[in-house]
């Protein structure tokens, strides 16, 4: 399905990013993954990606440095590969109320969960061939309040704004650009809310589909909106929750 194509996901190393990484490597897609911490697992990962019979770079991306992102993407150049599809995953933050976050906690987490994307993006965007793809990683909490998810819904509400622009601006060089908004995934992340016990009813309750959203559902949504039959979907935020949202309460 995307054999010689290439993927760019920031954030692959683990949670989401990683089951798109795996999605699109089963798929015959060629992945380079960032990741912020830990190389050894990076190489892990690395190995087995390359089980699937494509090709794998893992490296290394602070999206907080604008610095560091100029570097990724001539290190980028300097690979003389096309970009056909570029995700942005990686995503951080504070959990903080909109009284208790501060200056500096908000302007780290616009940082990394908008304006590095976006930056990113329109530098990426001058590696990509045309019918290529910019898919970036939302969540409901963009319109809905969640306690202590006050700048990290903020940023998302901007990165789905920066998609909406982007997707207009892009357009016309066969680019498109769309949003996929995951709902609440048993992941890693989670564990760092305070509310724990809130954070474990939302994960638990029924949605109307009576089936556990995984990740692997939002890496389906992103191959479905890099497949060609998606042609016509740009500045689309498309939400991934098994209907959970439908609901009141």
């Amino acid at each position: 399905m995307f054999s010689g194509k290439t993927l760019l996901i920031t954030g692959g190393s683990r949670g989401i990013g990683k089951k798109i990484c795996f999605e699109f490597a089963k798929r015959g897609c060629n992945i380079i993954f960032t990741y912020v911490r830990s190389s050894s697992e990076s190489k892990k990962i690395e190995s087995e990606l390359l089980k699937f019979g494509v090709n794998v770079i893992s490296k290394k991306l602070n999206l907080n440095s604008n610095d560091d992102i100029k570097k990724f993407v001539e290190n980028i150049k300097n690979l003389d590969i096309k970009i056909d599809f570029l995700i942005n995953n990686a995503a951080s933050g504070v959990m903080k109320n909109s009284i208790e976050t501060t200056e500096k906690h908000w302007d780290w987490t616009m940082q990394i969960n908008a304006k590095g994307p976006w930056i990113l993006s329109k530098s990426i965007s001058k590696l990509m061939p045309s019918k290529s793809r910019i898919i970036n990683i939302s969540s409901p909490g963009s319109t809905k309040v969640l306690n202590n998810y006050f700048s990290i819904g903020v940023s998302k509400a901007a990165l789905e704004s920066i998609t909406r622009y982007m997707a207009f601006d892009l357009a016309s060089k066969g680019i498109n650009v769309n949003s996929i908004s995951a709902s609440m995934i048993e992941t890693d992340a989670i564990k760092h809310f305070p509310n724990q016990d809130e954070i474990e009813k939302i994960i638990s309750r029924e949605n109307p589909k009576k089936q556990k959203l995984l990740a692997e559902d939002i890496a389906k949504a992103a191959v479905m909106l890099c497949s060609e039959e998606s042609e016509m979907i740009i500045g689309q935020n498309i939400l991934v929750d098994g209907g959970d949202t439908l609901l009141l309460s």
